[in-house]
């Protein structure tokens, strides 16, 4: 009888058990093999640089048609570029997803080298903005906007240049090798009697500055700092820690350059800021919303020390003088009270209120702009002492089919109103009103803006302005001198205006 031991060294040797020890050792193997590949595709994959999307700057108001054909305004700012099915999509850089646009274009060739989809813009001499997508695959796509608003979706599209398209893909990619010292960390801007600056803002690619539509004039402060490398614990360099540039800021003026729009500009100030920075201030005067974007580019120079930063472009984010300081004069009551008599019921009403009920004959007459019927009660009595206004034959509401009944609306859209073309009482659409006449000379806008008086020894109703004319005028000249701009309710996508006799004003 075999021990055990010699019965399995037995089994081995007559090669029963040899087999199956291999079987499960090639088993073991390639569950490892398997386990093996699994990680390898699972967490130990390499991952993958994702690029920037295509960016492109549109410096001007530029009109685009959408694949349905309806003509849209593309607004100054920076946009990323993306290929769909239809045309190109815009992306508002500094908005939200909602801030989004798909305008027509049409696909192409292109003989440039890209690894990633790049976007370049140029202008032709008949003021046509085109918009061209570089891919990869030498295709792309190219669209066509007018400056001036004047363009057709059947006109015939010349062919764009490719040396144009080569020299425009060059100075992008100049732009991103270079090598900066300076780069601009802040960038701030106070008006005449604001109680504080107003700050810009960076976002991936470019600069934002709140700047006003009807106010030109302004201080200007950027704020520069060394440009920082990747994986840095702190800039390049510090300004305020260079001796160069202490002697610098010390001699103010001297071996320093700031350049807005490729010209030299005057420095009003020069010093450290927070952090080390080095801080100029200029006064600027003609600087509305509509002159921008900007470039500024600063540039030092100290012996055989020179330090500069690349230019950079700083966009307008609109900041409406309507909104801010008339609004709040058009909404007043003494405005609201009359301009909201849009309908008959509504002025029966206001009659009701202060005649008693039944006391406002329901007769055709009874209407406004009607002083044979109504000049009994609106007009001046004779023997007054208020002779300031002559409101002979003006006290009377706007007719309700003038369609100025703005209680309730948005400032742009009592902007629109204002600014638009005016309708008469018989409902004819005429040109726009001259508002330095109107703001003025107009008696019932004196009147509600800075008066009041009522007649018959009642107490004078409450007004914007009381007996302050002046600041009336002071307010609304320079918006009328500005073009009278109205907010926007996008700063980056506005529908084309139309004027269409008789349907020109909003809705209610």
């Amino acid at each position: 009888m075999l021990h055990p031991q010699q019965h399995t060294t037995a089994f081995i040797k007559e090669g029963t058990l040899m087999p199956m020890l291999r079987s499960f050792k090639l088993f073991i193997s390639s569950l490892g093999f398997l386990a093996l590949l699994y990680a390898c595709s699972t967490t130990q994959v390499t991952p993958t640089v994702e690029q920037d999307p295509a960016v492109v700057g549109i410096d001007t108001a530029v009109h685009f048609f959408t694949p349905a054909g309806e003509d849209v305004v593309v607004l100054p700012g920076a946009y990323e570029v993306y290929a769909e099915k239809g045309g190109l999509r815009l992306i508002a850089e500094e908005g939200t997803s909602a801030e989004t646009l798909l305008i027509e274009a049409t696909p192409t060739d292109h003989k440039q080298t890209v690894d990633h989809p790049m976007a370049v813009t140029l202008t032709n001499k008949k003021n046509n903005q085109v918009i061209i997508l570089l891919l990869p695959n030498g295709k792309g796509w190219e669209t066509w906007g007018s400056r001036s608003g004047v363009h057709s979706r059947a006109a015939k599209r010349p062919h764009v240049p490719e040396a144009e398209v080569t020299r425009q893909l060059n100075i992008k990619n100049q732009r991103r090798a270079l090598q900066t010292q300076l780069i601009l960390s802040s960038a701030s801007v106070t008006y005449k009697g604001s109680r504080r600056p107003y700050n810009g803002s960076k976002s991936k690619h470019t600069w934002q500055l709140p700047i006003n539509d009807t106010i030109g004039s302004g201080t200007f402060t950027f704020a520069w700092a060394g440009f920082w490398e990747k994986s840095a614990r702190q800039p390049s360099l510090i300004p305020n820690k260079i001796t160069a540039i202490q002697e610098i800021v010390k001699k103010k003026h001297c071996c320093i350059k700031l350049m807005i729009d490729g010209k030299e500009t005057p420095l009003h100030r020069v010093s450290f800021g927070k952090g080390g920075t080095l801080r100029t201030r200029v006064k600027l005067t003609k600087a509305r919303a509509k002159t921008w974007p900007k470039t500024i580019k600063l540039t030092l120079i100290k012996g055989k020390n020179r330090w500069e930063s690349p230019t950079t472009k700083i966009y307008a984010d609109t900041i409406s003088y309507y909104t801010s300081v008339l609004h709040p004069i058009f909404s007043h009551e003494r405005c609201t009270t009359c301009h909201m008599l849009g309908d008959r019921q509504a002025i029966v009403a206001m009659h009701e209120d202060r005649l008693g009920a039944g006391n406002y004959p329901d007769v055709e007459e009874a209407k406004p702009h009607n002083p044979e019927f109504c000049g009994s009660c609106h007009n001046i009595p004779s023997g007054s002492s208020h002779t300031s206004m002559d409101l002979q034959n003006e006290w009377f509401s706007p007719d309700h089919v003038q369609g100025i009944n703005w209680k309730g609306w948005s400032p742009s859209r009592v902007c629109q109103k204002v600014t638009g073309p005016f309708t008469d009482k018989n409902g004819n659409v005429g040109s726009a009103v001259d508002l330095t006449h109107h703001f003025h000379d107009d008696p019932r806008i004196l009147w509600a803006v800075s008066s009041g008086w009522v007649p018959f020894n009642r107490p004078d109703l409450a007004v914007p302005l009381k007996n302050k004319l002046h600041r009336w005028f002071s307010k609304v000249d320079p918006w009328v001198a500005a073009g009278a701009p109205c907010p926007s309710k996008s700063k980056f996508f506005q529908r084309a205006r139309r004027t269409v006799p008789g349907k020109f004003f909003p809705r209610r």
